[in-house]
């Protein structure tokens, strides 16, 4: 299923995502409630968490995993 990105590096764009989170560029994204459509496609919002990404610094934690 294709989703929204939103926040983070991945801000806007679409990915693949095949369950409750999403890995773009080393860092985690969380599936919310919101729904967006874009391009006539109706897609689910992932939320970009910032204790997670690499690009941050961070991201080796358990929790991340």
């Amino acid at each position: 299923m294709e989703v929204l990105l939103r926040g983070g590096p991945g801000d806007g764009q679409a990915a693949v995502a095949t369950g409750r989170s999403a890995v773009w560029q080393s860092c985690l994204y969380e599936a919310t409630s919101d729904r967006t459509t874009r391009g006539g496609v109706d897609r689910q919002v992932y939320q970009h968490r910032s204790d997670c990404c690499e690009q941050f610094g961070r991201g080796a934690e358990d929790r991340c995993e």
